[in-house]
């Protein structure tokens, strides 16, 4: 498993073997979130797809310098923010994605690598021991990904895709789950693509048993 480390030339993370600065993998951070947090107030930043900045643990980082935090705040009140000495004013740029990700091409192949290795013992272990091999997909960056390592390692007679209709989501995962459909049976016109819903909608199971929390 690779360690991360800030990488300021394109304002991204680098995958490296071993790092004295190591640190968990921190999320990327939109426009949209900066806004909604009241960020636009103290900084000017374009309104693009890329990120931003990146957090990790409710703190902020711009190219690797920890710029800001956030502190309390709930459903009807923003959280306060701190900004570090220093970053008062700033104008971010948004992340160099297509250089962070040629700068990591040896790292993620490595993984890719890796996973398809697993994927294709998981399968032999199993392929007899159960009645059928699935993949489940959600509509999110994880099932995505695995969709994605399954369909290059595995025959499409050998799998199914199973999405899972809560019945809670929104209208972009069901738009992502009718394009990845159509994307993945227009290479493998075998593989077949199912729907599990629940004969009761979730606004009726909630008055059962309420809505799922974490």
């Amino acid at each position: 498993m690779f360690e991360i480390e800030w990488d300021t030339e394109s304002g991204g993370i680098l995958l490296v073997n071993s790092s004295a600065n190591g640190f968990s993998p921190p999320r990327p951070v939109f426009y949209e979130e900066l806004d909604l947090l009241g960020f636009n107030e103290f900084w000017d930043y374009p309104k693009v797809e890329e990120p931003l900045l990146w957090n990790t643990g409710r703190r902020y980082y711009y190219k690797g310098k920890l710029v800001a935090s956030a502190k309390g705040g709930g459903i009807f009140e923003k959280p306060k923010i701190k900004l570090e000495d220093g970053y008062k004013k700033l104008s971010l740029e948004p992340v160099n994605v297509k250089l962070m990700v040629e700068k990591n091409l040896e790292a993620l192949e490595v993984l890719e690598n890796e996973a398809i290795d697993f994927i294709q013992d998981t399968f032999k272990k199993y392929k007899d021991k159960v009645d059928q091999v699935i993949v489940s997909y959600s509509g999110g960056k994880d099932s995505q990904v695995v969709l994605d390592l399954v369909s290059r390692t595995l025959s499409p007679d050998d799998y199914i895709v199973i999405f899972t209709d809560t019945t809670m989501e929104i209208p972009p995962t069901y738009e992502m789950y009718e394009k990845t459909k159509e994307y993945y049976t227009s290479i493998y016109p075998n593989l077949k693509f199912y729907v599990a819903r629940n004969e009761k909608h979730s606004l009726e199971l909630w008055k059962v048993f309420g809505p799922p929390s974490r």
